[in-house]
């Protein structure tokens, strides 16, 4: 909660703008806090998605080289 000043006002990844007052976005938005570098990362829903599917193509992919052993 110390950082709560450092929030940003829009996602790191696309600049979709952040309203900290709108219920629906504190809820749904997603926040990744990284205390020793005092900083606070911002993303939004969709940004969010994106990052997860592209991890689970990754993931994926080694599974299928690691088989392929």
């Amino acid at each position: 909660m110390g950082l709560f000043d450092l929030t940003p006002t829009q996602c790191l990844t696309c600049s979709e703008a952040f309203d900290k007052k709108n219920k629906e976005q504190v809820m749904s938005w997603y926040v990744v806090v990284r205390e020793q570098e005092k900083k606070v990362n911002l993303y939004c829903p969709d940004c969010w998605q994106k990052a997860i599917n592209i991890l689970e193509g990754y993931k994926k992919s080694l599974d299928a080289k690691n088989e392929k052993r």
